[in-house]
Parts: structure tokens; C-alpha cells; sequence
């Protein structure tokens, strides 16, 4: 994603892949917010993490097992490590399709009372970066200023925040940015 000019605070990315010109955008939507005072929550990765050190402790429990047992005595905890390693893995996969989606930023901002969400996503061969932000109350908070939102969506060719050479802006990217904020916090789901 950062290229040669990256050190000078300049993000170029590659203008052919549309991998790297999400990514450059997904890295720009993170600062915008954190700058804005948005502090990320780390809730998709905590849960995922748990559940592949969960897969891991059993097989190495397992390991440490059958270093001092041969295998006839250990092989019916080998199956249930297995077992335990391939259910946490496929519980972490759904965990990712079915609640992370394509959500890659979750941040709050206590002094205005709410949690935003990113998410993005892009269509093989078409160069449309699709974002789409949701917005609720903090948990716990007895007058929250904002309550849960329509999402709303902005969509917008990469070719409207890259330079031809392949150079972010930033600029205009972070008032398209603004402007969907703006439109998402006035929002009140009816």
C-alpha cells in the first residue's frame, strides 16, 4: 500500500490494484475518526484471537502430553484437540462472514456519546470504493444524543481520491468523509 513517498506522509498505491486503493482508503477513514476522537475498539480481533488461542492451548496441551505418554495412551485427547482446534476455527470463520462482514473500523467517542462503524467492501473490476457507516449509543448511557441509525452508504469511484500517479487525497477524501458523518449523526432511526 505505501509506496516510496510513504515516509514523507505521502500514501501512494498502486492505481491498477484495487486491493491496495481500498486499503489506502481504510486507512484513511482510521485516522480521519481518530482524529476526530474516535478510540477504536478492538472487540472483531479480541474475539477471534480468543477463540484461535483457545484452538492452540488445547494442541499444545496435546503436545505436551504425548511428549510424555505414548501415543495408544494419549490418542483420545489428540482427537478431542482436534476437535476443539477445528471447532474454534470454524466458529472464528462464521464469527467473521456473518457479524464482522466487511466491518474493518469500530470506534467511540465518549464525549458525544456514540459508536461508529466502518465498513467497506468493492466489486471485482469495478473501481467503486462502497463505504457504509453505522452509528448507536455507548452501552450504559442514559441520554444518548444519537440513536441507531440508518447506515448510511458513500460510494465513489477511487479515481475521485488518487492522483494519477497513484497518490492519496487525503483532502478530498476526508470531506466526502465529513460530509457522510455529518449526514449519518443527524440521522435518527424512526
Amino acid at each position: 500500500m505505501a509506496g516510496p513517498g510513504a515516509a514523507s506522509g505521502r500514501v501512494v498505491a498502486n492505481t491498477s490494484s484495487i486491493g491496495e486503493m481500498r486499503a489506502a482508503c481504510d486507512a484513511g477513514l482510521r485516522d480521519f475518526l481518530r482524529a476526530r476522537g474516535y478510540e477504536e475498539m478492538h472487540t472483531h480481533t479480541d474475539v477471534k484471537l480468543v477463540l484461535g488461542y483457545v484452538g492452540a492451548l488445547f494442541c499444545a496441551i496435546d503436545f505436551a502430553y504425548s511428549w510424555k505418554h505414548p501415543f495408544s495412551a494419549t490418542k483420545w485427547f489428540s482427537y478431542i484437540s482436534v476437535s476443539v482446534y477445528v471447532v474454534t476455527s470454524v466458529l472464528a470463520l462464521v464469527y467473521s462472514y456473518a457479524v464482522q462482514r466487511d466491518t474493518f473500523f469500530v470506534g467511540y467517542n465518549k464525549a458525544k456519546g456514540h459508536v461508529v462503524s466502518a465498513g467497506s467492501r468493492t466489486k471485482q473490476g469495478d473501481p467503486t470504493y462502497r463505504l457504509t457507516l453505522t452509528t448507536r449509543p455507548i452501552r450504559g448511557r442514559q441520554d444518548p444524543p444519537v440513536f441507531n441509525s440508518k447506515p448510511v452508504e458513500l460510494a465513489q469511484p477511487f479515481a475521485a481520491w488518487f492522483f494519477d500517479d497513484g497518490e492519496f487525497a487525503a483532502a478530498r477524501f476526508n470531506a466526502d468523509v465529513e460530509a457522510a458523518i455529518n449526514a449519518l449523526l443527524a440521522k435518527k432511526s424512526s
